[in-house]
């Protein structure tokens, strides 16, 4: 159990360190570190992280080997690479509102749906300081934590012996945290942009939540044939993003004053929407080609 808590302490310290070494290296352009805000909430997403790993540390979805770490290289290493890639550097996709899409977002889901939770958090966390310094956006700490939290929840999955069981459940939380988003499009007030003081418009927004929400519950279904596994990522990953973006999000209010609508309007509704439709196309993909290699290796 020691060995697991020191785990999670060095993740931590690596990846402040490397916000911090980003910052620095950042050219006057990207945005940088601003006094301790950062680290604070590194500490607060380091005490949910320990609480949860404290409630559920028997489950081996915790251990860290040298495998492990193998995956984590990996993993932070494509992510950072192919986020480049859609930064509009290479391929050009456009982003939308305050945030980019990133097609790449199935790769923490990925890494901590096939190799734990600690796999994805330094997956999606490492990945996207990575991505954002080589692209000259800067440093992001809130977005770091919540893209390392979106493979750190699609890695939960390891804590359910019985996955098909787990499902019902889930399913049923996806489709409420999908229906309160809808809700905070419609119901609330008319939210400006930040940067250009016009009106976020709703409706557009309403359908990619409604798309994105019925790709992730019906793939759970429709994908079933193929394996319990290639059903049940999609669920994962979409709560994952739900965590994950809707903790940046949330952080903002803070970090950049916005309001608790402008947040969710203007960052959290247009990076979750396009981010569950990518990862529900993409995510099952992925596991599929894995399981492919591994029925062909005999690993």
């Amino acid at each position: 159990m020691k060995s697991k808590i020191w785990t999670w302490l060095i993740v931590l310290v690596v990846l402040a360190a490397l916000m911090w070494v980003a910052s620095a290296l950042t050219g006057p352009e990207g945005t940088k570190l601003q006094g301790l805000t950062w680290l604070l909430w590194v500490v607060i997403a380091g005490v949910v992280i320990y609480i949860l790993y404290f409630a559920t540390s028997q489950s081996e979805a915790w251990a860290v080997g040298t495998r492990q770490v193998v995956y984590m290289a990996i993993g932070a290493a494509l992510y950072g690479i192919f986020s480049w890639l859609f930064n509009g550097t290479v391929f050009v996709v456009p982003s939308v509102s305050l945030v980019s899409i990133r097609p790449a977002i199935a790769l923490p889901i990925f890494f901590g749906y096939a190799f734990g939770p600690v796999v994805g958090f330094f997956t999606g966390a490492v990945g996207n300081i990575l991505g954002d310094f080589i692209t000259g956006w800067g440093v992001y700490p809130v977005w770091d934590i919540g893209n390392g939290l979106i493979g750190l929840v699609a890695g939960l999955v390891m804590l359910f012996p019985d996955r098909r069981k787990s499902l019902s459940t889930l399913t049923w939380l996806v489709g409420v945290l999908v229906l309160a988003a809808i809700g905070i499009i419609v119901l609330g007030p008319v939210v400006m942009h930040p940067w250009t003081g016009e009106e976020i418009p709703r409706m557009p927004w309403v359908w990619v939540v409604v798309i994105g929400g019925v790709l992730a519950l019906a793939a759970r279904f429709l994908m079933k044939p193929l394996g319990e596994d290639t059903a049940a990522i999609n669920l994962w990953g979409a709560l994952g993003i739900i965590i994950g973006i809707g903790f940046a999000a949330f952080a903002d209010i803070w970090v950049n004053g916005y309001t608790f609508f402008v947040a969710m309007v203007g960052e959290f509704i247009p990076a979750a929407g396009p981010n569950i439709i990518n990862a529900a196309i993409l995510a099952p993909i992925l596991l599929a080609a894995y399981k492919a290699v591994q029925a062909r290796t005999g690993r």
